[in-house]
């Protein structure tokens, strides 16, 4: 019996024009120039506009000038989402940052990886949360608070985004940073898996005739383990860190005026583009034969699609750091301090997007506001709560850390329990220790013993 059925389905070029679609989103301004150009060396119909110039009038009349017009008005960019009256930049004192090229390093490897949309919005929540030596800077716990997203599905994208370059990325600690670096090599060792994974604490400590005692294996096979594992990398992301300085040119700016904060976003050097009138005229042009013409309307729909996702890209960077500016008043006005734990949903729901578009609109940008340039990403902060008031977002209670530690006797250098109970008291955050070693990691400050050694 024969059953008829009614499917939609994407044909292939409206799927490969939907995937440069959302390419072009994620693209810094400077990957977009880029992308701008290689169209326009590719496609004959699309050509600069420049202004303050006027067309020479066709040599010869063979189409209705106001159909050329209309097609031309049709296919011409639209500003009208942004301000474009002058404004005044920045100084280059607060463009600057240390660059990072870790987290753009595993963006791009988890872009090619097998991961299925909703895996891809989890993947970038991780990826945010890797700090610069390659481990995975909170608790999946604390993750899951604040993306919303329930801790198996983060576990199951952690343990994909740990199967990436370096060998050891994503490692919750040492020992698991070194299993991760030994399974990437592909060998299996039946006594090294055993004394790592089941002696790590006596192993840190040295306790070779320990080790031995338990396991009953020979000192030689012990010392063995010992040396394969000097040769693993304790810091795997450390080597993508560059120590130098570098000035960073804005995506958007954030500028205070009598009337509050405007949004402005930076297009000096984004080309703008329109159609080419000899191709129209042509295409027009009743003489033409039927193959050019097709030929003219393929790259015609091309050039359409590219330029309504330059504008598209365009109009959702500005409504995002729009809705950033709204959610993050506070901090705008008055420091870091008053910076709110916020989440990419939130976000997505003010402007009426998906939360994988705000994700991918504000990867590799960056954002000019009264206290310097931050990275998009960097408005997005996890939260910890307090036990009264609102939460605070990690980055104020990593700044409070730092003070304590500042203000904190050289002789007698704060425990991480005694900085819990000076966190609890005057701020009423209620914060494990164990975070506090992490967040310590990420500020790349030493443990209390090791402070009071160094002093």
């Amino acid at each position: 019996m024969l059953e008829l059925k009614q499917t939609q389905k994407l044909s292939p070029v409206l799927t490969q024009q939907l995937q440069q679609a959302i390419k072009l989103l994620q693209l810094s301004r400077l990957e977009l120039a880029d992308a701008i150009e290689l169209e326009l060396q590719e496609n004959p119909i699309l050509e600069l506009e420049e202004r303050d110039t006027k067309e020479e009038p066709a040599e010869e009349e063979t189409t209705d000038k106001d159909e050329v017009a209309e097609w031309l008005d049709r296919y011409s960019p639209s500003e009208d989402y942004v301000p474009q009256e002058e404004r005044e930049r920045p100084d280059y004192e607060n463009m600057l940052r240390k660059t990072t090229n870790l987290r753009d390093h595993l963006r791009l490897q988890a872009g090619l990886a097998e991961l299925n949309h909703g895996e891809r919005v989890i993947a970038e929540w991780i990826i945010e949360n890797i700090d610069d030596n390659g481990y995975l800077a909170f608790p999946l716990s604390e993750l899951s608070e604040a993306s919303g997203y329930d801790t198996e599905g983060l576990e199951a994208v952690l343990r994909k985004i740990q199967k990436l370059d370096p060998p050891g990325v994503g490692a919750r600690d040492l020992k698991e940073c070194i299993l991760l670096q030994y399974e990437a090599g592909g060998t299996r060792d039946p006594i090294f898996e055993e004394i790592v994974e089941s002696h790590f604490d006596l192993f840190q400590k040295a306790n070779i005739k320990e080790i031995m005692k338990q396991t009953g294996y020979s000192l030689e096979r012990v010392k063995e383990v010992f040396e394969k594992v000097k040769e693993y990398d304790p810091k795997p992301g450390r080597n993508f860190s560059d120590d130098f300085t570098s000035y960073v040119s804005p995506d958007v700016y954030v500028i205070k005026t009598e009337d509050g904060f405007e949004v402005f976003l930076n297009d000096d050097d984004l080309p703008e583009l329109k159609m080419n009138r000899y191709y129209v005229d042509l295409y027009l042009n009743k003489a033409t034969n039927q193959s050019t013409k097709n030929y003219i309307k393929k790259k015609v729909t091309q050039a359409e699609w590219f330029m309504k996702s330059i504008q598209q890209r365009q109009k959702t960077l500005y409504l995002v750091s729009k809705s950033i500016v709204t959610f993050q008043m506070e901090f705008l006005e008055k420091g870091l301090r008053f910076l709110k734990p916020l989440i990419l949903k939130d976000v997505a729901q003010d402007v009426g997007v998906h939360e994988s578009t705000v994700s991918r609109i504000t990867t590799s940008k960056y954002m000019s506001t009264p206290h310097g340039v931050y990275e998009m990403k960097f408005f997005f902060p996890t939260g910890i709560n307090k036990e009264e008031g609102r939460p605070l977002s990690t980055n104020v209670v990593m700044d409070l850390i730092s003070e304590i530690i500042k203000q904190e006797d050289k002789r007698s250098p704060l425990t991480d329990d005694e900085i819990v109970s000076m966190l609890r008291a005057r701020h009423s955050i209620k914060i494990a220790r164990r975070t506090i070693a992490k967040y310590r990691e990420t500020l790349n400050i030493s443990s209390s013993r090791e402070r009071g050694i160094l002093d």
